[in-house]
């Protein structure tokens, strides 16, 4: 009884791979007709890429930071938060992990979204005198010891080591604990047991819808032990939050995401790194479909 017409594909095949290098990989061997690349292939891939097979470059709605447990024990002290946020170079991070390819972020909503601030309130360079004098502060000159839990792939890898290389010269020592993936995505569930509490630094990465409501939702006070992982809460935040959801003025709504991202940056909780790239390839025997992001639209994929 369908009189739509015959579907492009009797199948397809969708395969969760994490790392971006080992999708590669598996996309030069025949294995995947389309798949997202890393940003450091972009240059080798423009200049010989494999045959029959087509690369394309969009912006990025995903958002990376380093978040910091503000109920652990240690990292409750908002002097040790500011010093490790200053610590933290991401221009560096930039060039080591995503090769120039990719942009320092302002906090989570992309540019050209409601709600985008132009600068943030801690320049993306680090500043070792200010993270010095914020590491006295907290009692610390003499240096600590802290954990960074962070998904183990390649470009998590290298952001991870060159945090612990820049805050290392602040007195700040950083211990990465890599993780596969069934393993990290349930560190901050508190239903899972009390491991949570553990968690001191932590390397994420969400992704968004175009709407920036989408980017706030996972830090309000209920989602505390479920996606808000740094614990974080703030009643002015939560307020904000509820309110730019109902509100239909635009310019009132980027007054308050706004607002936002700033208060989660003056809790010392976050470091904003980038919105990353999305670069991706895809054999030339499918017409693929792609939302203005990069990310895939199965339902309208066609054979070429």
């Amino acid at each position: 009884d369908w009189h739509g017409g015959s579907a492009a594909f009797d199948e397809i095949h969708i395969l969760p791979i994490d790392d971006e290098g080992t999708a590669q990989i598996a996309f030069e061997s025949g294995d995947l007709d389309y798949t997202r690349v890393p940003l450091g292939s972009v240059k080798n891939l423009k200049a010989s890429a494999p045959e029959n097979s087509t690369l394309e470059e969009y912006p990025s709605l995903f958002y990376v930071w380093v978040g910091m447990n503000v109920e652990n024990e240690q990292l409750s002290n908002v002097n040790l938060r500011k010093a490790i946020q200053h610590a933290i170079d991401v221009p560096s991070i930039m060039q080591a992990s995503y090769f120039g390819a990719a942009q320092p972020s302002t906090g989570i909503i992309a540019p050209g979204l409601v709600g985008h601030r132009d600068s943030s309130l801690v320049a993306p360079e680090m500043n070792i005198a200010k993270a010095k004098e914020y590491l006295a502060a907290a009692g610390m000159e003499g240096g600590v010891t802290v954990t960074l839990d962070v998904l183990n792939k390649a470009a998590n890898v290298t952001t991870a080591q060159v945090i612990q290389a820049t805050c290392a010269q602040v007195g700040i020592t950083v211990e990465v604990n890599l993780h596969e993936s069934g393993a990290f995505w349930s560190l901050g569930d508190a239903s899972a047991g009390e491991r949570y509490k553990d968690i001191q630094l932590i390397l994420n990465r969400f992704s968004m819808a175009p709407d920036p409501s989408y980017a706030t939702a996972w830090f309000v006070t209920s989602q505390k032990g479920i996606w808000n992982w740094e614990r974080y809460s703030d009643a002015e935040f939560d307020k904000l939050e509820a309110a730019a959801k109902a509100e239909t003025d635009n310019a009132k709504r980027a007054e308050m995401y706004i607002k936002m991202q700033d208060l989660m940056e003056e809790s010392g909780a976050y470091r904003f790194l980038t919105h990353e790239a999305t670069p991706v390839i895809f054999n030339n025997s499918i017409t693929p479909a792609f939302r203005p992001d990069g990310l895939p639209l199965f339902r309208y994929f066609a054979s070429a």
